[in-house]
């Protein structure tokens, strides 16, 4: 007679045969298959096979205990695993190579461990269980290796990818709080010395105080101005700065040869102008993407222009342009609303750093809005940090038009410059919600013609 659970034989009658209820191996009933068991007694089957094999270290609570780390709802996999030694015949290849030479040992381990694993989907507990049993037995076999799946390797590039992202999402966040926490000492300190300024220079008005600026600079020669400072706007404390990039930040063009250049103060709003604000003054909004304090776009530089005469004459102020058709001048010595220049602009959105980016070396999802987190379309202002001088949105969200025409840069130090004398298309600044990350760096260039429109051109204002 045979055993259907462990493959034991023995010599029997048919009468005795049909009485039989027990295995005298296995202590099972040899004619009902594991299937047909409880949970608990396909475990006690499984080790009465390892007991017959010798490996008696396997039995009562240790290998109970195996199987009940397991969870409930893993009962159908273990006798999966269990039936599997039977059906593949497993079991009896161990059993044939207990005195096998070491090289029929370590083929009976693989193909073993082979056939439970077809029918057995945890490779992992199909070694365990055979490497157990075998230790038991006192062969001296390591657990074999083998070159990973392809979905192994999916899984560890994915789990690598994973790690990676948690890794930048924490530096993200170091460097958020660092710039915050800077950002915040600057305006502090800028603040101070504004106020300690504003009292020298009312005591002493022959003699124009030295403003501070966020890196060494030659002080401006112009005084504070004899205004108040609107809502929404930033003293913005001239200096010497190197405008441009150097030739070894990721993205730089030619174009951007590095000269030093000396600005006057000047205050800046925080934010470019709001779809709001611009039909306030204008009575339209031709923006594509419609909101009250989303950035006001599709404006060419003449709109512009025309938005910082009509503001300046609604709060009495001198408007800063004289425009005749398309020909436009510049009053220097107006005090209304106007365009920052390209090197205005600049300064103010590195507020003394030195990095493509005010926020650091590479852009991230601190730095401002672009192509990538964007969602293709623009966002209202002001939600990502401010730079060190409190102005929201200097990389990304929208371009921003400046007074300049498009040239080459002097090769020479220069002061409060306005770019060449002529040109066919005006500067514009900061990259747009439609533009990868690069075209937001400090230093980047673009151009446009000045009557053209586009839904990611915006514009900021400042005063002198």
């Amino acid at each position: 007679m045979k055993c259907l659970h462990c493959d034991s034989e023995w010599k029997t009658n048919e009468k005795i045969s049909a009485s039989i209820t027990k295995c005298p191996f296995c202590g099972e009933n040899p004619q009902v298959r594991e299937d047909q068991q409880s949970f608990e007694n396909s475990k006690d089957a499984l080790a009465a096979i390892y007991k017959k094999f010798g490996a008696d270290v396997l039995l009562g609570d240790k290998l109970k205990s195996y199987f009940s780390d397991f969870m409930p709802s893993a009962s159908r996999s273990i006798k999966k695993l269990i039936n599997s030694v039977y059906d593949s015949g497993a079991s009896k290849i161990l059993k044939q190579s207990i005195n096998s030479s070491q090289e029929d040992k370590e083929r009976a381990v693989k193909i073993a461990i082979r056939n439970l694993t077809e029918d057995f989907v945890a490779h992992d507990v199909v070694e365990n269980i055979i490497f157990e049993f075998i230790n038991a037995l006192g062969w001296q076999i390591a657990k074999p290796t083998s070159e990973p799946t392809e979905a192994e390797k999916k899984l560890a590039e994915a789990e690598k990818k994973v790690a990676e992202a948690e890794k930048k999402a924490a530096m993200a966040e170091a460097e958020k709080k660092a710039t915050e926490e800077a950002a915040k000492k600057a305006i502090e300190d800028a603040a101070k010395k504004a106020e300690e300024a504003v009292e020298k220079f009312s005591s002493t008005p022959s003699s124009p105080p030295v403003r501070p600026s966020p890196t060494p600079v030659k002080p401006s020669s112009l005084p504070t101005p004899p205004y108040k400072i609107p809502a929404n706007f930033e003293r913005i404390i001239g200096g010497t700065f190197m405008m441009g990039s150097p030739v070894n930040e990721h993205g730089h063009y030619d174009i951007e040869t590095q000269y030093q250049v000396t600005l006057s103060s000047f205050i800046m709003c925080r934010f470019t102008v709001t779809q709001k604000e611009y039909f306030e003054v204008m009575g339209v909004n031709p923006s594509e993407f419609k909101g009250d304090n989303l950035p006001v776009e599709k404006v060419t530089w003449f709109n512009a222009i025309e938005y910082c005469n009509k503001l300046s004459q609604r709060e009495g102020l001198t408007p800063a342009y004289n425009i005749k058709g398309t020909t436009v001048t510049w009053n220097r010595k107006a005090n209304g609303y106007r365009l920052p220049t390209e090197a205005e602009w600049e300064y103010a959105c590195r507020a003394g750093t030195t990095t493509a980016y005010n926020t650091g070396l590479n852009f991230t999802d601190n730095t401002g809005w672009c192509i990538e987190n964007s969602g293709d379309t623009t966002h209202p202002v002001g939600q990502k940090p401010a730079n060190a001088w409190g102005l929201y949105d200097m990389h990304g969200n929208v371009w921003e038009w400046c007074w300049d025409w498009y040239g080459n840069y002097p090769s020479g130090a220069q002061t409060d410059p306005t770019g060449v004398g002529s040109g066919a298309y005006r500067v514009r600044r900061g990259g747009g919600w439609s533009h990868s990350a690069s075209y937001t760096r400090s230093a980047r260039r673009s151009y446009f013609d000045p009557d053209d429109r586009n839904y990611a051109f915006g514009f900021r204002v400042v005063r002198s």
